[in-house]
């Protein structure tokens, strides 16, 4: 049995992207679902509040912590699980160090072209802080002997970055029987405050950031006829309406629809997520949506008419059921648990950090 050390920043939780990536990781080595491989412990921190004393453990104490931890550790491999905290690999590891990177939007601002107009992702202007901080971040994974990547449009940009890194493709996992109406109901209930049980629900889950794009998703309402909006509750869960979990869990399981039009993702959790509760997805046909989200749920990015007409199909649906709740859609679910298990994501991991003990030798 060979043993791994994860390390992260600060302890984020579940409900943040890479919370739940790290948390991810860690379960699937402490279930034996990385075939060979067991994790010794995880290093992080807790969640700090004051710029001064953030940047002072960011820079110095946290990395320092890191490289003593590993100077008379067991362990066969450092493990990273997110690129903004590259900056801890060690510049003397005795030990192969794996980052796990999710995009490289803010260490390669681009502008996107996917949407109906360019939108700028990362800082192409960073402060003289921040600036800084993206090139220790930058420097780290140069260090770093394999890079992970969680779909195939990251692996490329990394590829693109660091020409001369290893790379490895580890998908993220998403536990379906969490998010399964059938192993773990939630009731609608929960969603009162937000709800209107006469209307149709259709959510979207994101933040207000320009490429999610909740502008086309206003341009999209405005242009069903008006008998139908008048008919659609829309929820924008993250970027109107905060819920917890089981708020989340019960939108997925309850709303007819999500809409996730996002210009770019490095995953995109909130589609599978849906998905692995049996909820329809529209997504733009867009990397890495179009890696892991069946054809028959993307839609062109920029054409509003197919957008329309998709809301008008699942209203007129809605309608005929007499306003019944559809039923869980059994092959999104199964689409998701046969592409993206934690047993898939676990094989996976081990076969990377095999390759990199091999690489080693």
């Amino acid at each position: 049995m060979r043993r791994v050390i994860l390390a992260r920043g600060a302890a984020l939780p579940s409900n943040t992207g890479l919370g739940r990536a790290h948390q991810a990781i860690e379960s699937n080595l402490q279930r034996a679902l990385v075939p060979n491989w067991t994790r010794i412990k995880t290093i992080q921190h807790d969640i700090i509040h004051g710029a001064i004393f953030r940047l002072h453990r960011r820079w110095f104490k946290h990395p320092r912590f890191v490289s003593e931890e590993l100077m008379n550790t067991q362990a066969d491999i450092l493990h990273i699980t997110d690129q903004e905290q590259a900056h801890l690999v060690p510049k003397n590891s005795e030990i192969p160090v794996v980052v796990t990177v999710h995009d490289l939007f803010n260490i390669s601002p681009r502008l996107i072209e996917g949407g109906d107009v360019p939108i700028p992702v990362g800082e192409p202007n960073p402060g003289i802080i921040r600036g800084r901080d993206i090139s220790k971040l930058r420097a780290g994974l140069s260090r770093a002997d394999l890079i992970i990547c969680i779909s195939e449009m990251t692996l490329q940009d990394v590829v693109k970055e660091f020409p001369n890194k290893a790379v490895a493709l580890v998908r993220h996992q998403v536990e379906v029987d969490y998010w399964s109406p059938e192993t773990n109901p939630q009731p609608r209930e929960l969603l009162m405050e937000h709800d209107d049980e006469s209307k149709c629900l259709i959510i979207t889950v994101g933040s207000d950031e320009p490429r999610k794009r909740l502008s086309f998703v206003r341009e999209i309402l405005d242009n069903l006829p008006e008998e139908v909006a008048q008919d659609i509750n829309l929820i924008n869960i993250g970027s109107e309406v905060k819920l917890n979990e089981e708020q989340l869990v019960a939108a997925f399981q309850h709303a007819e629809l999500l809409l996730f039009p996002s210009a770019g993702e490095g995953f995109g959790y909130p589609p599978v997520e849906a998905m692995a509760a049996g909820c329809p997805v529209l997504a733009s046909d867009l990397p890495a949506h179009n890696e892991i989200i069946p054809e028959h749920c993307l839609l062109s990015s920029t054409d509003i008419r197919a957008w329309t007409e998709a809301i008008e199909k699942v209203h007129t649906e809605w309608r005929r059921a007499g306003g019944v709740p559809r039923h869980p859609d059994e092959e999104l679910m199964e689409h998701v648990n046969r592409l993206l298990s934690p047993a898939s994501q676990g094989k996976s991991l081990a076969e990377a950090y095999d390759m990199t003990l091999q690489s080693k030798i």
